[in-house]
């Protein structure tokens, strides 16, 4: 569920990128972060192995403007592919508002 701050007056909400190793998540991350201008992003995370697949996952902090007086802000991550980073997958998902699922890039 997303987390609205009354006080701050902002909504933010967690939206992971979901789907085999390879099939393009964190390439799907970057295009957004080169996409969206710099005022409105954060500096985007990688934790990467050698190989340059994500090892625990890819974090994209955005702020897409305001609704209705509140500031909107997206918290975008991405999740392993491999099956043996099940837990790392499980504990990403948790409390998140959206799904992408990448299939292939």
């Amino acid at each position: 569920m997303s987390l609205v701050n009354f006080t701050a007056r902002e909504i933010t909400c967690k939206i992971v990128y979901y789907g085999p190793g390879r099939s393009g998540k964190t390439t799907n991350l970057q295009y957004v972060y080169g996409r969206v201008p710099e005022a409105r992003r954060g500096r985007m995370v990688s934790l990467a192995t050698q190989t340059d697949r994500t090892l625990f996952f890819d974090f994209l902090p955005l702020e897409l403007g305001s609704i209705s007086g509140f500031t909107t802000k997206f918290q975008l991550y991405t999740v392993p592919g491999q099956s043996y980073y099940n837990a790392t997958r499980k504990l990403v998902l948790q409390g998140a508002d959206g799904v992408v699922f990448v299939a292939d890039s």
